[in-house]
């Protein structure tokens, strides 16, 4: 595993339980908002980051980026620096909130780090330009289109906000209720927005209206911790607006586990009845006037993807759609070979500037198993591999050889580990990933196709400067990031993610 600073985990729970001296941003705000962002503890958790910070700065991207912007002409040096002034998370160090509401309005407020509080309302103070005091509140009206907007402060807070939304929280409304918290969240309700979605204005059909109430919104938070980053998301479903689709986005059966698929950089597994959604779409084209026909019956309702990933940089620029192995499950593994190929012969027609696709089938064997070596244009070579019960797409011959491996992800053990720590019995999806190879390949891709993007001699030094200091950064990042797991479960009638990222801070 990861090394750990455990200092830096105590630093953040000694400032976590201090007593809180004011009154949270949300309790500030004034509720009914159908979306938001939300911040806490940023200041405290920069401490995690100050050798990433470090390792940044010693690469000196930010002169690479102004001499960069400095030869467009587009942006100058004094705009960059200001830029990089308002997105410093010390204006939000200790928290911060940005909410919209279903009338257009929008809010915020941002509570700045103790050591700079000041400095952000000196600047503040000093861009005003018609300033006027209300309720304890130093604001300055602006207008942006034919909105206006209060931009201002209290000596503590710093407020953004369209006029509506600010002369509610100048009139004494408060309590918004958050959804979710984190370190970084963000969350959508949809609900406040149906009668939108009804409006005659849009001329939506009914159907389609019933498949967006479908969704009853999202959140997503991210906490930053001694070990690494946790991610948590939960998707509200309503299968009393559209139930066909509603149980097709909330499995009941588990997916594959990860353990007995070929090792690779990544690999993902889910339920998805394709089955199902063939009917359903058919269904739904027909609805909606449509004559479209997707038959998918063959198919099965499992599916998985591995990575392959790759340590060649020429190879990796030469094959456009990656090293990937997609296995499908099937019903009927005949027809749904046929069906394949029966797309991939029409995705050549589109794949060479001639029209006439390329399109060229070999057989031969691959792991014992029957399997076809399929020519697609410019898109390169797939092969299909059919199993007993499962169709294997491969977009490589990497890939393909996936299947002649003995190593599978059973045999890793930061895999296992990982799997025993935070996987639960059952899931419907389930990903992990090795972000130091993907990084470490990343690093060694990146200076060779930011080169064969730029004509310009003269940009060319300044870009491959950049892609060359970025390389490094992606090299450190790999020493310190570790691996990534993470699943989907469905509860009641949410569907909820849990993700973990180890990272070496």
């Amino acid at each position: 595993m990861l090394y750990k600073k455990p200092y830096l985990f105590l630093l953040a729970l000694v400032f976590a339980l201090l007593p809180a001296t004011a009154q949270s941003l949300p309790a500030l705000t004034p509720p009914g908002a159908t979306a938001g962002f939300y911040t806490r503890n940023l200041a405290i958790k920069k401490a995690f980051f100050i050798d990433f910070q470090t390792e940044w700065n010693r690469l000196g991207f930010f002169d690479s980026i102004k001499d960069l912007a400095a030869q467009d002409g587009e942006v100058n040096a004094d705009d960059l620096q200001l830029l990089s002034e308002i997105l410093n998370v010390d204006l939000v160090g200790r928290e911060g909130l940005l909410v919209v509401y279903p009338s257009g309005d929008f809010f915020a407020l941002a509570r700045p780090s103790a050591n700079r509080v000041d400095t952000l309302i000196a600047l503040l103070n000093k861009s005003m330009e018609n300033p006027e005091t209300r309720n304890g509140w130093k604001l300055d009206r602006t207008e942006e289109g034919n909105t206006p907007v209060y931009v201002g402060h209290n000596g503590e807070l710093i407020l953004i906000g369209s006029e509506g939304a600010v002369e509610r929280f100048l009139s004494g409304e408060r309590g918004l209720k958050l959804p979710v918290e984190g370190d970084l969240a963000f969350w959508l309700d949809a609900e406040p927005l149906w009668p939108l979605l009804e409006s005659p204005d849009l001329g939506l059909p009914p159907q389609v209206v019933r498949t967006l109430k479908t969704f009853g919104g999202f959140s997503w938070s991210l906490e930053i911790q001694d070990g690494g980053v946790f991610m948590r998301s939960r998707l509200p479903l309503n299968p009393d607006q559209d139930a066909e689709l509603a149980r097709i986005l909330m499995p009941a059966d588990p997916a594959w586990p990860l353990d007995e698929l070929p090792k690779g950089v990544a690999a993902s597994s889910m339920v998805f009845d394709l089955a199902a959604f063939g009917d359903y779409a058919t269904r739904y084209a027909a609805d909606l006037g449509a004559d479209f026909q997707l038959d998918l019956s063959a198919f099965g309702n499992r599916l998985a993807l591995v990575d392959a990933g790759s340590t060649d940089p020429q190879e990796m620029l030469q094959n456009p759609i990656g090293n990937l192995l997609i296995v499908l499950e099937t019903r009927d593994a005949l027809t749904a070979e046929v069906t394949l190929l029966s797309w991939i012969q029409m995705l050549a027609g589109f794949s060479t500037p001639e029209g006439t696709g390329g399109f060229t089938v070999e057989a031969l064997e691959i792991a014992g198993m029957p399997a076809k070596k399929i020519g697609v244009g410019m898109l390169g070579t797939l092969y299909l591999v059919a199993g007993e019960d499962r169709l294997y797409l491969a977009t490589s011959e990497r890939a393909a050889r996936l299947l002649e491996s003995p190593d599978q992800f059973a045999n890793d053990a930061v895999y296992r580990q990982l799997a025993e720590t935070y996987l639960p019995d059952q899931f419907h999806g389930v990903s992990y990933t090795n972000n130091r190879r993907s990084l470490e390949q990343m690093a060694q891709m990146l200076p060779m196709m930011m080169m064969q993007t730029i004509d310009d001699p003269d940009a060319q030094a300044l870009v491959f400067e950049l892609a060359d200091k970025y390389a490094q950064f992606l090299n450190f990042l790999a020493e310190r990031v570790g691996s990534s797991i993470s699943y989907q479960q469905v509860q009641g009638n949410d569907l909820v993610g849990f993700g973990f990222t180890e990272v070496a801070w």
